[in-house]
């Protein structure tokens, strides 16, 4: 009797520390993040977003950090049919070092490809790509 009390015990035991796990890594892999993308004065035409592409879920926040010398900005472009940024759609211009604009990726972003440039740099290709996916953390 007593080593079958035992034995369950320690499935009961393990069966916790499973779930607190599981649990653990769905809670983790829910969390929102921060990406941020700098404006830079270099790259190949001498402007550029950095990095180029980056990949967010919904929740997440990307920040633009100006650490150029020249003034940027954030104008989305090209977005998938359903995406309704409103005011959102050009960002401010930056214009000291280390100032920032960050935007949620919240319901007015649909999945998918998301193109957007600095307004007075896109002549010299300064230009990126927020992917959103649905995919898990």
């Amino acid at each position: 009797m007593y080593a079958m009390l035992r034995s369950t015990a320690r499935v009961f035991v393990l069966l916790v520390c499973a779930v607190s796990a599981a649990t653990a890594q769905t809670a983790g892999a829910a969390a929102a993040h921060t990406v941020v993308v700098r404006m830079i004065d270099q790259g190949l035409y001498g402007m550029a977003f950095d990095p180029t592409r980056v990949t967010v879920h919904r929740g997440d926040t990307v920040r633009f950090v100006q650490a150029g010398n020249l003034p940027h900005n954030v104008e989305f472009k090209s977005v998938p049919e359903r995406t309704d940024l409103g005011a959102s759609r050009i960002g401010p211009n930056l214009k000291a070092l280390g100032d920032t604009y960050s935007i949620v990726i919240d319901q007015r972003f649909e999945l998918g490809k998301h193109v957007y440039v600095c307004t007075p740099h896109e002549v010299l290709g300064m230009a990126g790509i927020i992917y959103v996916v649905d995919e898990p953390k």
